[in-house]
C-alpha cells in the first residue's frame, strides 16, 4: 500500500473485530483481577455524585438518563430530575408569557446548550463526550448499539466494545452490562467466573444492582450469611429488590435459611433506610419546585 493509501486509511475509524474485542476483554479481566486483590467487598460504599445544580446527592438506585437522573451529553453533568423539570417549567412559563417575539429554546440546566431535537444530534454529543474519555458516554453509546437506537444499527459487538472502554475508564454500570454478556453468552462464550468478576468490580465501584445479584448468587450457593450481607448493603442504599429478598427470608418461618442473620430490628432499620431515603428525595424535589430553586434569566 502506498503512502496515500496508508494516509487515507489512517483517517478511518478502526473496524471492530471479534478478535480485537476478545484480546481487549482478556486484558481487562487481568486488570480487574488486580483491582480486586486486597479489596474489601464489604467496605462502606463510595460517596454518591451530587446533582450539578442543587448539589443534593443523587440516588444510588437511579440509572443515568433514567426517571430519576438526567445525564447531559452536552457537558457531561448529572442533573436530578427535579432540577431538570424545574428548568423546563421555567422556560415554558417564560414562553407562555411572551405574546410576541422569539421564543426561548429548551436548554441544559447547567451549560445552557439547546436540548437535542433529533437522535442524530444526541448521538453526536455522546460521541463527543466519548472523545473526552467520559465513561458514562461510552456506557450509553453501548446501549444505543445494543438496542439499535439513536440511528445506530443493532450491533452487539460494538456495544461490547463500548462497555469495555467504559469499564476501563471506571464505570460501575458497564461492569453489569458485561457481566450480563458472560452470563447469557451474548457476543462471548458463557463464563460464570468472568461474569462474577465483573459483578464484584461493579459492586466495589458502587453499583448496587450488581451487589444484589452477588447476594442472590451467594445465597443460592448456600452461602446464606454472605448473600444476606450483600443484600443488606444494597437495601440500606435504597434498592427495593434487596429489601424484598430480606423480608421473604424473615417471613418464611424457617422455610428459607438465614433468618437468624436478619432480625426484626434490623429489617425495620433497613426499611427506614431504604424508604426514608426515597421519601427524603421526593420531599427535596417538592421543596425545589415550590421555592423555585433554579432561577433562569430571560435569555438562555
Amino acid at each position: 500500500m502506498g503512502k496515500k493509501g496508508k494516509k487515507a486509511q489512517a483517517g478511518k475509524p478502526k473496524k471492530v473485530t471479534p478478535k480485537d474485542v476478545g484480546k481487549r476483554l482478556d486484558a481487562l479481566v487481568k486488570k480487574l483481577e488486580e483491582e480486586l486483590k486486597g479489596a474489601d467487598l464489604f467496605a462502606p460504599l463510595l460517596p454518591t455524585e451530587d446533582c450539578a445544580i442543587c448539589f443534593v446527592p443523587l440516588s444510588r438506585t437511579s440509572i443515568k438518563s433514567s426517571s430519576e437522573t438526567c445525564y447531559m451529553a452536552c457537558c457531561g453533568k448529572d442533573i436530578c430530575k427535579a432540577c431538570f423539570m424545574e428548568n423546563e417549567a421555567s422556560i415554558k412559563q417564560q414562553n407562555e408569557e411572551k405574546s410576541a417575539g422569539k421564543k426561548l429554546v429548551f436548554t441544559c440546566p447547567f451549560c445552557r446548550e439547546p436540548i437535542p431535537t433529533s437522535s442524530g444530534e444526541e448521538y453526536a454529543r455522546i460521541q463527543a463526550r466519548c472523545l473526552k474519555n467520559d465513561h458514562m458516554a461510552f456506557t450509553l453509546k453501548g446501549f444505543l448499539y445494543r438496542r439499535g437506537e439513536g440511528g445506530m444499527p443493532k450491533d452487539d459487538l460494538k456495544a461490547l466494545d463500548c462497555w469495555i472502554r467504559a469499564v476501563d475508564l471506571g464505570s460501575p454500570e458497564a461492569c453489569g452490562c458485561i457481566a450480563t454478556r458472560y452470563t447469557g453468552g451474548i457476543g462471548v462464550a458463557i463464563d460464570k467466573e468472568k461474569a462474577a468478576l465483573f459483578k464484584r468490580v461493579g459492586a466495589l465501584r458502587g453499583h448496587i444492582v450488581a451487589r444484589h445479584s452477588i447476594g442472590s448468587s451467594e445465597y443460592g450457593y448456600g452461602n446464606h450469611e454472605i448473600g444476606i450481607r450483600h443484600w443488606k448493603i444494597a437495601a440500606e442504599a435504597g434498592l427495593q429488590k434487596s429489601i424484598e429478598a430480606l423480608k421473604k427470608i424473615y417471613n418464611a418461618d424457617g422455610e428459607k435459611p438465614g433468618k437468624e442473620f436478619i432480625g426484626k430490628e434490623y429489617l425495620d432499620f433497613a426499611y427506614r433506610a431504604c424508604h426514608g431515603a426515597q421519601m427524603e428525595e421526593k420531599s427535596e424535589e417538592r421543596e425545589k419546585h415550590s421555592h423555585g430553586l433554579i432561577l433562569l434569566s430571560s435569555s438562555p
